[in-house]
Protein backbone atom coordinates (compact mmCIF):
# COMPACT_ATOMS: atom_id res chain seq x y z
CA UNK A 1 0.00 0.00 0.00
CA UNK A 2 1.17 3.45 -0.63
CA UNK A 3 1.83 6.00 1.71
CA UNK A 4 -0.39 8.73 2.54
CA UNK A 5 1.11 11.86 1.89
CA UNK A 6 -0.77 15.15 2.88
CA UNK A 7 -0.84 18.20 1.25
CA UNK A 8 1.87 20.81 1.25
CA UNK A 9 1.78 23.35 4.81
CA UNK A 10 -0.45 21.21 6.17
CA UNK A 11 0.77 20.80 9.66
CA UNK A 12 1.86 24.25 9.67
CA UNK A 13 -2.38 24.74 9.41
CA UNK A 14 -3.07 22.52 11.84
CA UNK A 15 -0.95 23.78 14.45
CA UNK A 16 -2.08 27.47 13.83
CA UNK A 17 -5.49 26.58 14.06
CA UNK A 18 -5.22 24.27 17.02
CA UNK A 19 -3.29 27.68 18.74
CA UNK A 20 -6.29 30.00 17.45
CA UNK A 21 -8.74 27.64 19.01
CA UNK A 22 -7.02 27.29 22.50
CA UNK A 23 -6.32 31.31 22.58
CA UNK A 24 -10.08 31.96 21.71
CA UNK A 25 -11.34 29.21 24.49
CA UNK A 26 -8.97 30.80 27.01
CA UNK A 27 -10.19 34.65 26.14
CA UNK A 28 -13.76 33.35 26.37
CA UNK A 29 -13.60 31.48 29.53
CA UNK A 30 -11.34 34.17 30.96
CA UNK A 31 -13.93 36.85 30.13
CA UNK A 32 -16.97 34.25 31.62
CA UNK A 33 -14.53 33.89 35.33
CA UNK A 34 -14.31 37.71 35.51
CA UNK A 35 -17.81 38.82 34.48
CA UNK A 36 -19.46 36.82 37.01
CA UNK A 37 -17.98 35.93 40.23
CA UNK A 38 -19.41 33.87 42.81
CA UNK A 39 -19.88 35.05 46.76
CA UNK A 40 -17.16 33.77 48.16
CA UNK A 41 -16.35 33.09 52.21
CA UNK A 42 -14.46 36.29 53.63
CA UNK A 43 -10.76 35.14 54.64
CA UNK A 44 -9.39 35.89 57.76
CA UNK A 45 -6.70 38.64 58.30
CA UNK A 46 -4.77 36.21 60.45
CA UNK A 47 -1.41 34.24 58.43
CA UNK A 48 0.23 35.35 55.19
CA UNK A 49 -2.18 36.28 52.30
CA UNK A 50 -3.03 33.89 49.64
CA UNK A 51 -0.78 33.45 46.85
CA UNK A 52 -2.98 32.29 43.85
CA UNK A 53 -6.43 34.68 43.26
CA UNK A 54 -9.49 33.04 43.40
CA UNK A 55 -10.76 33.71 40.20
CA UNK A 56 -7.07 33.05 38.80
CA UNK A 57 -7.91 28.78 40.04
CA UNK A 58 -11.92 28.97 39.13
CA UNK A 59 -10.36 29.31 35.36
CA UNK A 60 -8.18 26.89 35.95
CA UNK A 61 -10.34 24.48 37.44
CA UNK A 62 -13.24 24.91 34.01
CA UNK A 63 -10.09 24.42 31.87
CA UNK A 64 -8.93 21.38 33.33
CA UNK A 65 -12.66 20.12 32.94
CA UNK A 66 -12.94 21.22 29.41
CA UNK A 67 -9.57 19.73 28.23
CA UNK A 68 -10.32 16.09 30.28
CA UNK A 69 -7.32 16.73 32.48
CA UNK A 70 -5.90 15.66 35.58
CA UNK A 71 -4.83 18.40 38.37
CA UNK A 72 -1.04 17.09 37.41
CA UNK A 73 -1.44 17.61 33.93
CA UNK A 74 -2.84 20.83 34.54
CA UNK A 75 -0.38 21.70 36.20
CA UNK A 76 2.27 20.85 33.53
CA UNK A 77 0.69 22.51 30.96
CA UNK A 78 0.06 25.80 32.91
CA UNK A 79 3.59 26.74 32.50
CA UNK A 80 3.76 26.23 28.58
CA UNK A 81 0.02 28.05 27.28
CA UNK A 82 -0.14 31.83 28.07
CA UNK A 83 -2.65 32.62 30.89
CA UNK A 84 -4.09 36.46 31.59
CA UNK A 85 -3.97 36.03 35.47
CA UNK A 86 -0.23 35.93 35.82
CA UNK A 87 1.16 38.74 36.70
CA UNK A 88 3.97 37.52 39.17
CA UNK A 89 2.24 34.31 40.48
CA UNK A 90 3.67 31.62 40.65
CA UNK A 91 1.99 28.11 38.62
CA UNK A 92 -0.73 26.56 41.03
CA UNK A 93 0.38 22.52 42.18
CA UNK A 94 -1.92 19.77 41.37
CA UNK A 95 -3.01 19.82 44.95
CA UNK A 96 -4.37 23.46 45.22
CA UNK A 97 -5.86 22.79 42.11
CA UNK A 98 -7.64 20.00 43.06
CA UNK A 99 -8.66 21.07 46.92
CA UNK A 100 -9.80 24.20 45.22
CA UNK A 101 -12.08 22.57 42.74
CA UNK A 102 -14.17 20.88 45.60
CA UNK A 103 -14.82 24.53 46.97
CA UNK A 104 -16.67 25.84 43.80
CA UNK A 105 -20.77 26.13 44.65
CA UNK A 106 -22.75 23.70 41.83
CA UNK A 107 -24.98 26.59 40.96
CA UNK A 108 -21.48 28.75 39.95
CA UNK A 109 -21.08 26.12 37.76
CA UNK A 110 -24.58 25.50 36.14
CA UNK A 111 -24.40 29.35 35.84
CA UNK A 112 -21.51 29.06 33.89
CA UNK A 113 -22.62 26.31 31.63
CA UNK A 114 -25.58 28.12 30.94
CA UNK A 115 -23.82 31.30 29.86
CA UNK A 116 -21.83 28.99 27.77
CA UNK A 117 -25.12 27.44 25.72
CA UNK A 118 -26.21 31.23 25.29
CA UNK A 119 -22.66 32.10 23.93
CA UNK A 120 -23.26 29.00 21.66
CA UNK A 121 -26.35 29.15 20.23
CA UNK A 122 -25.52 32.82 19.14
CA UNK A 123 -22.68 31.52 17.77
CA UNK A 124 -25.67 29.26 15.91
CA UNK A 125 -26.71 32.10 14.14
CA UNK A 126 -30.51 30.91 14.75
CA UNK A 127 -29.84 27.65 14.05
CA UNK A 128 -31.65 25.35 15.89
CA UNK A 129 -32.07 21.34 16.20
CA UNK A 130 -34.03 18.46 18.09
CA UNK A 131 -33.15 17.35 21.87
CA UNK A 132 -31.91 14.78 23.08
CA UNK A 133 -30.63 13.39 26.39
CA UNK A 134 -28.52 10.65 27.82
CA UNK A 135 -26.41 9.26 30.58
CA UNK A 136 -23.26 7.72 31.24
CA UNK A 137 -21.33 5.57 33.83
CA UNK A 138 -18.33 7.45 35.49
CA UNK A 139 -16.06 5.60 37.37
CA UNK A 140 -14.07 6.76 40.81
CA UNK A 141 -11.41 6.31 42.83
CA UNK A 142 -13.50 5.74 45.82
CA UNK A 143 -14.22 2.37 47.04
CA UNK A 144 -17.99 1.62 49.00
CA UNK A 145 -18.50 -1.42 51.25
CA UNK A 146 -21.70 -3.83 49.82
CA UNK A 147 -22.72 -6.89 51.43
CA UNK A 148 -23.05 -9.90 49.09
CA UNK A 149 -24.07 -13.02 49.48
CA UNK A 150 -21.91 -16.17 48.85
CA UNK A 151 -23.81 -19.53 47.75
CA UNK A 152 -21.44 -21.88 48.94
CA UNK A 153 -21.13 -21.07 52.42
CA UNK A 154 -24.59 -19.92 52.16
CA UNK A 155 -24.36 -16.51 53.86
CA UNK A 156 -23.48 -13.00 53.34
CA UNK A 157 -20.15 -11.22 53.08
CA UNK A 158 -18.38 -7.70 53.21
CA UNK A 159 -16.23 -6.61 50.43
CA UNK A 160 -15.35 -3.35 48.70
CA UNK A 161 -16.55 -2.56 45.57
CA UNK A 162 -15.70 0.43 43.60
CA UNK A 163 -18.00 3.47 43.65
CA UNK A 164 -19.63 4.69 40.12
CA UNK A 165 -21.24 7.82 39.13
CA UNK A 166 -23.76 8.71 36.88
CA UNK A 167 -23.36 11.99 34.10
CA UNK A 168 -26.81 13.40 33.01
CA UNK A 169 -26.87 15.71 30.08
CA UNK A 170 -29.40 17.20 28.04
CA UNK A 171 -27.99 18.55 24.76
CA UNK A 172 -29.15 20.34 21.27
CA UNK A 173 -28.15 17.16 18.68
CA UNK A 174 -26.44 18.54 15.19
CA UNK A 175 -24.95 21.87 17.12
CA UNK A 176 -23.52 19.40 20.24
CA UNK A 177 -24.57 22.24 22.32
CA UNK A 178 -24.99 20.95 26.35
CA UNK A 179 -27.90 22.43 27.61
CA UNK A 180 -28.29 21.05 31.03
CA UNK A 181 -26.16 18.12 33.04
CA UNK A 182 -25.95 16.60 36.51
CA UNK A 183 -24.24 13.87 38.71
CA UNK A 184 -26.26 10.97 40.42
CA UNK A 185 -25.38 7.85 42.12
CA UNK A 186 -25.14 4.87 39.67
CA UNK A 187 -28.38 3.42 41.57
CA UNK A 188 -30.94 6.38 40.18
CA UNK A 189 -32.97 5.68 37.66
CA UNK A 190 -32.47 8.12 33.95
CA UNK A 191 -36.32 8.91 34.35
CA UNK A 192 -35.88 10.58 37.36
CA UNK A 193 -33.33 12.92 36.15
CA UNK A 194 -35.54 14.60 33.23
CA UNK A 195 -38.03 17.00 34.28
CA UNK A 196 -35.44 18.83 36.85
CA UNK A 197 -33.14 19.72 34.05
CA UNK A 198 -36.29 20.15 31.67
CA UNK A 199 -37.37 22.86 34.23
CA UNK A 200 -33.81 23.96 34.53
CA UNK A 201 -33.41 24.96 30.74
CA UNK A 202 -36.61 26.91 30.10
CA UNK A 203 -35.57 28.63 34.01
CA UNK A 204 -32.31 29.66 32.01
CA UNK A 205 -34.69 30.51 28.51
CA UNK A 206 -32.39 27.92 26.84
CA UNK A 207 -35.62 25.37 25.40
CA UNK A 208 -35.97 25.52 21.77
CA UNK A 209 -39.67 25.70 20.51
CA UNK A 210 -40.88 24.00 18.86
CA UNK A 211 -38.62 21.08 19.31
CA UNK A 212 -38.61 17.10 18.88
CA UNK A 213 -36.95 15.07 22.17
CA UNK A 214 -35.22 11.89 21.51
CA UNK A 215 -33.94 9.67 23.94
CA UNK A 216 -33.99 6.15 24.58
CA UNK A 217 -36.47 4.01 26.82
CA UNK A 218 -34.43 4.96 29.83
CA UNK A 219 -36.60 7.78 30.02
CA UNK A 220 -39.70 6.82 29.32
CA UNK A 221 -42.80 6.89 31.74
CA UNK A 222 -46.11 9.47 31.51
CA UNK A 223 -45.06 11.86 33.47
CA UNK A 224 -42.08 12.70 31.27
CA UNK A 225 -43.99 12.53 28.40
CA UNK A 226 -46.91 15.20 29.69
CA UNK A 227 -43.86 17.48 31.06
CA UNK A 228 -42.37 17.20 27.22
CA UNK A 229 -45.80 18.08 25.92
CA UNK A 230 -46.60 20.68 28.02
CA UNK A 231 -42.94 22.42 27.34
CA UNK A 232 -44.39 22.32 23.17
CA UNK A 233 -41.56 19.26 22.85
CA UNK A 234 -42.64 16.61 20.90
CA UNK A 235 -41.41 13.11 22.72
CA UNK A 236 -39.50 10.84 20.56
CA UNK A 237 -38.57 8.75 23.57
CA UNK A 238 -38.10 4.80 22.61
CA UNK A 239 -40.83 3.25 24.69
CA UNK A 240 -41.20 0.36 26.74
CA UNK A 241 -43.80 -2.62 26.05
CA UNK A 242 -46.08 -2.17 28.96
CA UNK A 243 -46.59 1.52 28.10
CA UNK A 244 -49.84 1.88 25.38
CA UNK A 245 -50.58 5.22 23.89
CA UNK A 246 -54.41 4.89 23.44
CA UNK A 247 -55.86 7.42 25.75
CA UNK A 248 -53.16 9.52 26.14
CA UNK A 249 -52.82 12.90 24.24
CA UNK A 250 -49.43 13.19 25.59
CA UNK A 251 -48.13 9.83 23.63
CA UNK A 252 -50.26 10.41 20.77
CA UNK A 253 -47.61 11.88 18.97
CA UNK A 254 -44.69 10.10 20.37
CA UNK A 255 -42.72 7.15 18.62
CA UNK A 256 -43.98 3.76 17.92
CA UNK A 257 -42.61 1.23 20.07
CA UNK A 258 -39.45 -0.61 18.82
CA UNK A 259 -38.49 3.03 16.89
CA UNK A 260 -34.25 3.63 17.01
CA UNK A 261 -33.76 6.79 19.19
CA UNK A 262 -32.35 8.84 16.19
CA UNK A 263 -35.21 8.21 13.88
CA UNK A 264 -37.64 11.29 13.34
CA UNK A 265 -41.02 11.89 14.78
CA UNK A 266 -41.81 13.00 11.41
CA UNK A 267 -41.87 9.78 10.22
CA UNK A 268 -44.25 8.36 12.40
CA UNK A 269 -46.96 10.51 12.38
CA UNK A 270 -49.54 12.81 9.43
CA UNK A 271 -46.51 15.19 7.89
CA UNK A 272 -49.43 17.80 7.83
CA UNK A 273 -49.98 17.23 11.50
CA UNK A 274 -46.49 17.55 12.23
CA UNK A 275 -45.83 21.03 10.38
CA UNK A 276 -48.89 22.68 11.86
CA UNK A 277 -47.47 21.52 15.32
CA UNK A 278 -44.25 23.07 14.14
CA UNK A 279 -45.82 26.35 13.48
CA UNK A 280 -48.36 26.76 16.09
CA UNK A 281 -47.49 24.74 19.01
CA UNK A 282 -49.92 26.59 21.01
CA UNK A 283 -52.33 23.61 19.68
CA UNK A 284 -50.45 20.99 21.61
CA UNK A 285 -51.57 22.81 24.91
Amino acid sequence: MSEHTRRPDYWKYYHLGHSSETSFMIYTVANLVRGHPYLRQKNSNRGRPPVHSKDKLDFICILMVAWHKTSRDMESDLSVIKLPWWNGEPVPDHTTIARHLQTIPYDWLAGMLARTARLCMAEADGATGPLGADSSGVETTRYETVVRPRKRKKDFVEIAQKEYLKYHIVAVLGLQIILESGITPSNINDVTMLPPMLYEIRRQHLLPNPSIFHADRGYDSNYNCQVLFEMGIIPNIKQRSIHVNRGKPHRSKAARPGCSVGETTAGHMRKHDHMELCNNPTQMS
